[in-house]
């Protein structure tokens, strides 16, 4: 096989992993609309969604305090281990004072793998709890202004 056909299958091989590691619009709806979420908020699910990690499910983000590690964000929502995951007492409880002072019922690692169902639960919950203003790519970029043709979701 000569250099060219080597560097093309390696190419089709990489784009095909990086895009193995993004939902669509349609399927963030989808597990959203599974969890009650009601149409009327969807585009400011989808604006926190692409903002928060431009719908890729594996992302995780390293929050720095100095020079130490002081959280991670995970995931297509991007879930502070801090708060929301990876603690031993977690509930699937939709009590609040429950949810805020365990997180959800989710190893972190969780967040990260492609069936996004667990994800968008433990999203609906907090943002049931603490609204959207708990990430801060919605609170940055979201608020008020979710008319960008990048959040209409009619084709789905």
């Amino acid at each position: 096989m000569d250099a060219f056909r080597i560097a093309a299958l390696l190419t089709i091989a990489f784009i095909d992993c990086s895009l193995s590691a993004t939902k669509s619009k349609c399927d963030v709806v989808t597990a959203l609309r599974a969890e009650g979420v009601p149409d009327k908020d969807m585009r400011d699910w989808l604006c926190l969604v692409q903002h928060e990690s431009n719908y890729e499910y594996n992302v995780t983000k390293v929050k720095m305090v100095g020079s130490a590690i002081g959280s991670t964000t995970l995931g297509i929502f991007q879930f502070n281990n801090a708060y929301w995951c990876g603690n031993a007492n977690g509930t699937s409880s939709p009590t609040c004072w429950k949810l805020r002072t365990f997180g959800c019922a989710d190893a972190c690692n969780t967040f990260l793998d492609s069936d996004i169902s667990n994800d968008a639960n433990c999203a609906v919950r907090v943002q049931h709890c603490d609204g959207f203003h708990t990430w801060v790519g919605w609170a940055q970029n979201c608020v008020n202004d979710t008319t960008a043709p990048s959040y209409d979701y009619s084709g789905c």
